[in-house]
């Protein structure tokens, strides 16, 4: 008897303190019309005690839903300034046409002619007069190197390589070099030199790789890599290194980074003495993003030929940018999915707050049938509410009947824009994704030389 007596005074107090129940109007304590202690079955302790506790449970809960939409928003805001200072930052990095376009160690320079020991300008001129008699067809002709000697297959020739089977090979495609140093009377001479050569010596890899350079400044990589591949095959081991340069180089400029990192490595193996080897493949690992090994191949550069410094220099520079840019790009990226993470948590806590809610309704009378029950109530603030419809399953039926009633202030408030999580989630792909997918797409549009040569690819053809 004493605890029952007990358990019915605890039930009062919790009653007395509920916060949604009284409420003071005009100077008088009232009952809230939507209080949930209004219940069906008011003398069932047992469903009293499951309201308290429900009840207790959606305000506890709704305070929290609150907590953490004002610190999903402070994220976002966060969010939105570490994007600006990104976007801001990247500036440094929207020059790479002009840095690729200024490194010369990607392009044919007049040290890779001179390292071929090749006639001097002067002297070749005067050699190739004395083929003047050749007539035009004959002036026509390309320095084609399938048409003087077979590419053999194995090991010599890396035919294992993808970038050099069938399907790749059909779209083949790289950017005209143009270097100031090197104009469009030398492109010329160059043709009829490797020309003359090819007809006289097929198996020199020395005209096989001038030609490589006549078709890479011609932007025909279909025919510049047969040539260097011919060229590599050829060459004498203490030599192999500059055509492989060659071949490394085009393969680049076509976007196969992978198979060009391979190839401009080889050539480093060949001959680590030389300085220029070490910077093309430096300059190549910076642009595939790889700046631990640019910076050692950089260094090891410098160390051979200080002379190398102003060139190496500018690239260094742009690794510092990227890789600063890399991992600011990529902390807010994990930022980002943290946020979605706040927010699938935000939405498992309202569905877990509805479904208490909607505990609290079955057990409480609804507050249209309240009105009758109180002669002071306000119809206007019933009308204010609006209604919703629902169906449910009563007890003891499996007919499900259609439910209407008015919204409670807890409904209203979940209903509200306050904590709606599609607002939330438009509001975190506007505000953060939005922003890094500008920073990337910039960074890719620089960088991503792999689709870069696709899309100019695909307009050629």
């Amino acid at each position: 008897m004493r605890l029952c007596q007990f358990l019915v005074a605890a039930c009062c107090i919790h009653v007395l303190i509920a916060s949604n129940h009284w409420v003071l109007k005009d100077e008088q304590i009232v009952q809230k019309l939507d209080s949930p202690f209004f219940m069906r079955e008011p003398h069932n302790l047992i469903a009293f005690l499951e309201q308290i506790r429900y009840n207790e449970y959606v305000e506890r809960s709704y305070l929290e839903l609150l907590r953490k939409r004002e610190q999903i928003v402070e994220h976002l805001r966060f969010s939105m300034r570490f994007g600006e200072d990104l976007a801001e930052q990247a500036k440094c990095a929207m020059d790479f046409y002009l840095l690729e376009k200024g490194m010369s160690y990607l392009k044919i320079t007049p040290d890779q002619f001179k390292r071929i020991n090749l006639p001097e300008h002067r002297d070749l001129q005067q050699a190739l007069q004395k083929t003047t008699t050749a007539t035009k067809k004959e002036g026509a002709l390309e320095p084609i190197c399938n048409n003087y000697y077979e590419l053999g297959v194995g090991p010599a020739t890396y035919d294992h390589l993808d970038s050099f089977q069938p399907e790749v090979l059909e779209s083949a495609y790289v950017d005209r070099e143009h270097d100031s140093n090197i104009g469009t009377a030398t492109a010329e001479l160059m043709r009829r030199y490797a020309l003359d050569g090819l007809q006289r010596q097929p198996d020199s890899w020395k005209f096989h790789t001038l030609s490589s350079y006549y078709w890479r400044m011609r932007g025909n990589a279909l025919q510049a890599l047969p040539c260097a591949r011919l060229a590599t095959m050829l060459a004498p081991p203490e030599q192999k290194d500059i055509p492989l340069l060659s071949l490394g180089t085009i393969l680049f400029r076509m976007g196969r980074l992978a198979d060009a990192d391979l190839i401009l490595s080889a050539a480093v193996e060949h001959a680590p003495q030389v300085a220029e080897n070490h910077v093309v493949l430096a300059s190549a690992l910076a642009l595939k993003h790889d700046f631990n090994r640019s910076q050692q191949h950089f260094d090891e550069a410098e160390r051979l030929d200080p002379s190398t410094l102003p060139h190496t220099q500018q690239v260094r520079n742009f690794i510092s940018c990227l890789e600063n840019l890399t991992k600011k790009t990529s902390k807010i990226d994990s930022y980002v999915k943290y946020m979605k993470n706040e927010l699938k948590e935000f939405k498992k806590l309202k569905y877990h707050i509805s479904q208490n809610h909607e505990r609290l309704v079955q057990q409480q009378l609804p507050l249209g049938a309240r009105r009758f029950l109180d002669s002071r109530a306000n119809n206007e603030d019933l009308h204010r509410r609006g209604q919703y419809c629902s169906t449910r399953t009563p007890n003891g039926s499996d007919e499900p009947i259609l439910f209407c009633d008015f919204y409670s202030d807890m409904q209203m408030r979940l209903e509200s824009k306050d904590i709606d999580i599609d607002v939330l989630e438009r509001d975190l792909m506007a505000n953060t994704e939005s922003v890094i997918r500008q920073v990337s797409t910039e960074i890719r549009k620089q960088f991503n030389l792999e689709q870069l040569k696709a899309a100019k690819a695909s307009k050629s053809t």
